[in-house]
């Protein structure tokens, strides 16, 4: 797993520990440093907030919902990395010994 897809659960701890203020601006912020989108409606476009971070996308009426959408599909999805980690760990230690 490379470096990038190691900060999402460092990423989503810190989450826990911030207010909705502060969590609009750890994911500005995350998205800046990891070159993600977080894109508010505009044009011909989507009328939704699109946010994409970490591999993981998502979207909401508000900035506030794309947010909370995205932190549910990232919990999800980092239980699935676990998930497949502890499963190859078990493979190769039935393999190999």
């Amino acid at each position: 797993m490379d470096a990038l897809h190691n900060r999402l659960p460092a990423f989503l701890m810190n989450l826990e520990c911030l207010s909705a203020d502060g969590q609009m601006d750890v994911f500005v912020n995350e998205v800046m440093e990891t070159f993600g989108r977080f894109d508010p409606p505009a044009g011909d476009r989507t009328h939704r907030w699109e946010l994409d971070l970490h591999g993981i996308s998502a979207d909401g009426a508000t900035e506030e919902e794309a947010i909370a959408n995205w932190k549910r599909l990232a919990r999800v999805e980092l239980l699935d990395r676990i998930t497949r980690d502890y499963n190859a760990r078990l493979r190769f230690e039935a393999e190999c010994g």
